[in-house]
């Protein structure tokens, strides 16, 4: 069977199973509680951004870091009130090491693990990461999903050009 052969199903299906290989074998997952760095300072900038303005980005006064809390850790509206209240000490747990920005946007921008505003822990490490995790394994089904697919594209595409001979 020659690649002018496969029907647009099975090359659409192809290629998305390789674009879900490719997430899912390069996504590091979620850090570990010990590798995140914390920060504490107030807030020198906030701005709610995405389509539902559901991506939570911001910097406090005290440090260079930018960050931003996505929507998949659910509790926007709790956060979002804990960033923009005045006066308050934010504590943010991020991972130094990793980046959420978008290859146009020359900035650095970390995502955030925990929330503490004034000492009263507004969005927990283990929420956000069980969040996160269960993303993950949405991207883990997909690629199963797509290569079945793909499996079941080839046969019928196996299938007519064996009856066509």
């Amino acid at each position: 069977m020659k690649i002018s052969d496969l029907s647009q199903n099975t090359i659409a299906s192809l290629f998305f199973s390789v674009v879900m290989l490719f997430i899912v074998a390069f996504d590091n997952g979620v850090p570990n509680f010990d590798e995140l760095k914390e920060v504490s300072g107030t807030l020198e900038w906030f701005e709610a951004k995405g389509k539902n303005r559901s991506t939570l980005r911001f910097k406090l006064k005290e440090h260079e870091e930018m960050f931003v809390y996505h929507s998949i850790a659910g509790s926007i509206s709790a956060v979002k009130s804990a960033l923009i209240k005045e006066g308050t000490t934010l504590k943010v747990l991020y991972d130094p090491n990793d980046s959420d920005s978008a290859l146009w946007e020359f900035e650095t921008i970390h995502p955030v693990y925990q929330i503490v505003s004034d000492n009263h822990l507004v969005k927990s490490y283990r929420s956000i990461a069980e969040s996160y995790k269960g993303n993950e394994s949405l991207g883990f089904m997909l690629l199963i999903a797509g290569l079945a697919l793909s499996l079941f594209f080839l046969a019928m595409d196996w299938e007519i050009k064996r009856d066509v001979n």
